[in-house]
């Protein structure tokens, strides 16, 4: 049977099969078949050495590891679809199973390119590692000294130099796998800091690309993480008014934005010192818990519409200092180890944070109730993390006509419809569709993957009704630990 697809797979496409069965050539690359993290069946992974300074095409190499998941039919379209993972820091190959989720309707005929884009994933990460139990018990102040004090370790026991590292670094990167792959044309799906992946390299390399999805908008005027605090605030505004129009959360937390503002004020500056099981080890564990890592915890959260609506159990829990609701539901999100978080500053710090001025950061400090808790993590790291100078795309017009579909979610606690509207304005051949009752990443959601497989068969938005995404309902509350309430009016709606 293998050696019948591998005939068939001969006649009709650029795959030529090797000596071995367990090989492949695609355009100038031996591939070989292998298993990834996230999807069932066989791909084709190969690697791609690079410079490390690609200016001076000289010194370091590494090894750009890369998956070609082939299209599921066997008559399939030349331009495959480039998938740009977010973070920034995820490794595009760790999401394979987003594929199967979001893009299956696409792979049914195309091919589905998955790189781990230099410093990601398998790609020489740049990965600062650190011990949790040091953490527990520091304060605000004690715990940010011992970050910097991990990071300048870690910047001394990294083989790279983390300077070249930048986004506009790694698009030349993919965009010389995909020419020795022989993909003349592609189209780009790019989620969350995927999309300003896919913006740059859409400017980087114009005649290369076919259609462009953009997922959850980050274009350039959203310097993450400046706007996170007043994106967070809408979001949690949100919750609050789906709270008071829900009969049973309402009933059970009839004051919920007061409750939730007395438990920020009362952790002071000292915050709590907690004692409870761990939920992954049962073990009993001791740690303070400060106002800034409560508030920090709780955007975390709202990325997930599902997993929000906890958020009245845990308030409610936390005005008696009860914070099981809240280390449970952390537990179970696990946090993302997934983020390369060294590539993810080398990134941040020189392509958004050297853009903030203070007088920025002071007026966004003031728009919601995460206040500076989340973006002092990145100037306290960018303080002494090498920074590359700002890469001269970002002086550049960034407008495109390539056909663009743009989804947004109107309850996104980080990318939300606002950063969507920009990116159309520069992205004139575009159509921005907004999902109501989403949050962050639209695509997996229900009609998302029809419609996206629809425009990228056509490479237009004419005749795209994204009317469909008004279908989806915002998940049910829990008003206790038994499980949700029944289903919420579909009716409400941001807009």
């Amino acid at each position: 049977m293998k050696i019948l697809i591998a005939a068939v797979l001969f006649l009709i496409s650029p795959f030529l099969m090797a000596a071995s069965t367990t090989k492949v050539v695609v355009g100038e690359l031996e591939l070989e078949y292998c298993h990834i993290t996230g999807y069932r069946q066989e791909v084709l992974c190969g690697e791609y050495s690079v410079y490390e300074d690609r200016v001076a095409q000289q010194g370091r190499e590494i090894d750009i590891l890369f998956a070609v998941v082939p299209a599921t039919a066997i008559e399939k379209q030349a331009d495959p679809l480039v998938f740009f993972a977010g973070g920034p820091g995820q490794g595009a190959r760790d999401l394979a199973v987003f594929v199967t989720l979001a893009l299956q309707e696409i792979h049914e005929n195309r091919d589905i390119i998955l790189i781990d884009q230099r410093g990601m994933g398998s790609s020489h990460p740049l990965i600062c590692e650190q011990d949790d139990e040091d953490f527990l018990l520091l304060n605000d102040v004690e715990l940010a000294r011992l970050n910097r004090e991990n990071l300048q370790r870690c910047l001394l026991e990294l083989d790279a130099d983390v300077t070249k590292y930048t986004q506009d670094l790694a698009n030349e990167d993919i965009h010389d796998i995909l020419q020795a792959l022989g993909y003349d044309r592609v189209n780009l799906y790019g989620g969350s800091w995927g999309t300003r992946s896919a913006l740059l390299y859409t400017h980087q390399f114009p005649e290369q690309v076919r259609s462009v999805i953009l997922d959850g908008s980050a274009p350039l005027e959203n310097k993450v993480p400046l706007y996170a605090n007043a994106d967070a605030e809408r979001a949690l505004q949100a919750l609050f008014r789906d709270c008071e129009n829900d009969s049973h959360c309402q009933a059970s937390f009839p004051a919920l934005e007061q409750d939730f503002n007395q438990v920020l004020e009362a952790f002071g500056e000292d915050g709590y010192e907690v004692t409870l099981n761990d939920a992954n080890s049962g073990e009993v564990t001791t740690f303070l818990l400060t106002r800034n890592s409560f508030v920090n915890a709780i955007r975390a959260i709202l990325y997930s519409p599902q997993i929000s609506r906890l958020i009245p159990i845990i308030i409610d829990q936390a005005k008696v200092k009860d914070f099981r609701a809240l280390t449970g539901v952390l537990a179970a999100l696990g946090g993302d180890s997934s983020i390369a978080n060294g590539t993810q500053l080398s990134i941040l710090c020189a392509e958004d944070y050297v853009r903030m001025s203070r007088q920025e950061i002071t007026a966004e400090s003031n728009k919601g109730f995460v206040g500076n808790a989340f973006i002092d993590i990145f100037a306290n790291a960018c303080s002494v993390w090498p920074q590359a100078p700002l890469p001269e795309i970002y002086s550049q017009d960034l407008s495109s006509q390539v056909p663009t579909l743009i989804l947004s979610g109107a309850i996104d606690p980080v990318t939300p419809e606002r950063w969507g509207n920009r990116m159309a304005e520069l992205m004139t051949n575009s159509l921005h569709l907004v999902a109501a009752n989403t949050g962050h990443n639209v695509a997996p959601m229900g009609c998302a993957p029809e419609l996206m497989a629809q425009f990228v068969n056509q490479a237009s938005v004419d005749d795209i009704d994204g009317s469909c995404l008004d279908e989806l309902s915002r998940p049910s509350f829990f008003i206790d630990t038994n499980g949700p309430t029944p289903a919420p009016d579909s009716s409400n709606d941001l807009r």
